[in-house]
């Protein structure tokens, strides 16, 4: 999986998976703003990554889909992690930061996402418990 910023005009951000064989983009998803955290891709199959509106995705890596999406407080960055307590496995965003804060909202010129929102301060680890499998 790779993700990264693509000059598109009304589009900043774009997530695509390729296959590691040939290069073929596989699927492919794009964003009026940028992707921002490291993807994480689970052994069920599942996808996490996040963008600068404070969204965290979960998407089925072999098709693309989107099955989920969570607005955070504030931004997620960094690393997700996977662990599991209980045999339950959990999805957790670092967010906030230097990054996660009101600076950030300067990178971006509001003429060109009129609708971004700036995010609340501060700093948190967002945890998600990953859905049971029948």
């Amino acid at each position: 999986l790779n993700h990264f910023h693509p000059d598109a005009p009304g589009q900043l951000g774009e997530f695509q998976a390729l296959d590691i064989r040939t290069g073929e983009t596989l699927w492919k998803h794009r964003l009026r703003v940028p992707y921002n955290t490291a993807a994480l891709t689970t052994g069920g199959g599942l996808v996490f990554v996040g963008d600068w509106e404070r969204h965290v995705f979960a998407y089925d890596a072999a098709s693309g889909e989107q099955l989920w999406q969570s607005r955070l407080t504030t931004m997620a960055n960094g690393y997700p992690i996977t662990y599991a307590v209980d045999g339950r496995q959990y999805i957790a965003f670092g967010a906030g930061g230097p990054l996660g804060g009101s600076s950030w909202t300067s990178i971006i010129p509001a003429d060109l996402i009129p609708e971004k929102r700036n995010p609340r301060q501060g700093n948190g680890i967002f945890v998600f418990a990953v859905p049971e499998q029948d």
